[in-house]
């Protein structure tokens, strides 16, 4: 039997990733795709390119935040102390742990480019741009983001990049949350009867 916090963090876990799944950037990147291109000689992107507008990434990140954030109950970090807890499947336990190191993998690799001749993470840039650019102001945390935003050129590379990072959690969260349903059984079934 789920205790009432439990029951909470997983309502607003299933909340929060129905609203990603069925958000217009999903809807956009699902469906169109994005470009990046750009058009050196006018300094702005080319008429090829397609990428999502602010406010469909900002209403994103307004509820991935509640994944990544570790003050919130329902981060990635924060699920999986309730799946130590919580969870009586050991091999569930399991699968959740693969789910979130496979995507830490793939956001602790370097990207293809330096800045400045500096590497950088897919986590770091992940990490910048949500906290200089979309959810916070704090440029001072991520200099090497925050330098390379400034300059069209850049922010528009860093945006080609940074959606490559929203695809890597948003598959994460979409496994979690179905494996949700498989190890909390009587979550569901107390949300058909509510």
């Amino acid at each position: 039997m789920l205790n009432d916090k439990t029951r909470q963090v997983l309502q607003i876990f299933a909340e929060k990733f129905g609203r990603l799944e069925n958000s217009s950037l999903k809807r956009f990147l699902s469906s169109e795709g994005w470009k990046m291109s750009w058009d050196f000689e006018t300094n702005q992107p080319a008429g090829d390119a397609c990428m999502p507008e602010v406010e469909q990434l900002e209403a994103y990140i307004l509820n991935l935040r509640f994944f990544v954030q570790n003050n919130e109950p329902t981060s990635l970090r924060n699920m999986d102390t309730l799946y130590q807890s919580e969870c009586s499947d050991p091999e569930l336990r399991k699968q959740f742990q693969e789910i979130r190191d496979t995507m830490n993998g793939g956001l602790d690799r370097e990207l293809w480019f330096q800045f400045n001749r500096q590497p950088m993470t897919y986590r770091m840039l992940f990490d910048g741009m949500i906290f200089t650019r979309f959810a916070h102001a704090s440029s001072d945390k991520h200099p090497l983001v925050d330098r390379m935003t400034t300059h069209p050129f850049g922010f528009a590379f860093a945006m080609n990049e940074f959606l490559k990072c929203i695809c890597v959690m948003h598959a994460a969260l979409m496994y979690i949350n179905k494996l949700n349903a498989k190890a909390f059984p009587e979550m569901s079934r107390g949300e058909d009867h509510g």
